[in-house]
């Protein structure tokens, strides 16, 4: 298994599933807990549901022989999506992807994002391994590293600092910078839009990344 997708809990609208089968191609398929409802209705099959089941309630009457099954208690002390992360990172998968349709509740999402954080010290250096995303964005986390977009002109992206301060240099975006200091908290680095048929971004210090795409479903 070299990657792996993360389908969490969400509202997953038909018209995006054509963008979902092609993200999971290839890659390990993981169920987390009420996301399983997304394979339900997509037709896909996962190879592992997984979390306390309080979404799900019971396990699925038609659930696949191919399908391994892990069940945690309620009372935990890690969300079923960092289970889920840990399971995947405990067998030698570093390029994951988190599956989270909408933003939807802001801890959660804020949780999930900052997942990206932890997990990145058990993934390799150098390109960004771990990734939030929904149908209209990604979510990257960039440490002394940079990252290119390719066709992405008119997509719009933020960049937020996690440690005190980070340097970053931009290319091929409305707003080009060079070694810009940018402190935590402050936002000018937000909503840039790409100019150009190839845009990168290189970070000196930590920072999240997030790119909203400019038509659904096109990454």
């Amino acid at each position: 298994m070299c990657k792996a997708i993360l389908f969490l809990a969400g509202r997953y609208h038909a018209r995006d599933f054509q963008f979902y089968r092609k993200l999971a191609r290839g890659c390990f398929k993981v169920a987390v807990d009420g996301g399983y409802r997304f394979f339900e209705r997509s037709g896909l099959v996962s190879d592992l549901l997984i979390g306390d089941f309080d979404s799900l309630k019971k396990l699925p009457r038609q659930l696949s022989q191919k399908t391994r099954v892990a069940r945690f208690p309620v009372d935990k002390d890690k969300t079923d999506t960092e289970l889920a992360l840990d399971y995947c990172l405990d067998h030698g998968i570093s390029k994951i992807d988190l599956v989270q349709p909408s933003l939807g509740d802001p801890d959660h999402f804020l949780a999930n994002l900052f997942l990206l954080s932890r997990a990145s010290r058990r993934s390799r250096p150098g390109t960004p391994q771990l990734r939030l995303v929904g149908p209209d964005y990604e979510a990257l986390l960039l440490s002394d590293s940079r990252v290119s977009f390719c066709r992405a002109q008119g997509s719009v992206v933020s960049v937020i600092p996690v440690s005190a301060s980070i340097t970053l240099t931009c290319r091929g975006t409305a707003f080009d910078v060079t070694r810009a200091k940018i402190a935590r908290g402050q936002t000018r680095s937000t909503r840039n839009r790409i100019t150009a048929a190839t845009a990168s971004f290189e970070i000196a210090g930590k920072a999240f990344v997030i790119r909203h795409f400019l038509r659904a479903g096109i990454i």
